[in-house]
């Protein structure tokens, strides 16, 4: 379990950072837009393992839900806002399904809509 929530945060959640900085956080003078492209190829990279780790599988660690899935499941929709996933279906799939609980947060998208 632990593996897979320091996998998320440092391989995937990281780049997604990284891009965030370059595109809205820091004043537009101290953007690196080529930053932004290597943390998009850094990012699809780790979404690939991420992909083929989730082939077959139901949860991210054991038979069983855990904070690793809830982890997972804000840092890929983050990753899916960001079309990330566009090429990952096991990952788009098991998104919507965590989702898909009855007690599950609204999605990043929905949580920011409802903002507005």
């Amino acid at each position: 379990m632990y593996r897979w929530i320091f996998f998320l945060v440092t391989e995937i959640e990281q780049p997604l950072w990284r891009i965030a900085r370059h595109t809205a956080i820091y004043p537009e003078d101290k953007r690196l837009p080529q930053d932004i492209a290597l943390a998009r190829q850094d990012c699809l990279a780790m979404v690939a393992v991420l992909e083929r780790h989730m082939a077959g599988r139901e949860f991210m660690a054991g038979d069983r839900l855990s904070v690793a899935d809830f982890n997972a499941a804000y840092t890929l929709d983050w990753a899916n806002t960001a079309r990330m996933l566009d090429d990952a279906p096991q990952l788009r799939a098991y998104l919507a399904k965590m989702y898909a609980r009855p007690t599950a947060p609204p999605t990043i998208a929905e949580a920011f809509a409802a903002s507005a």
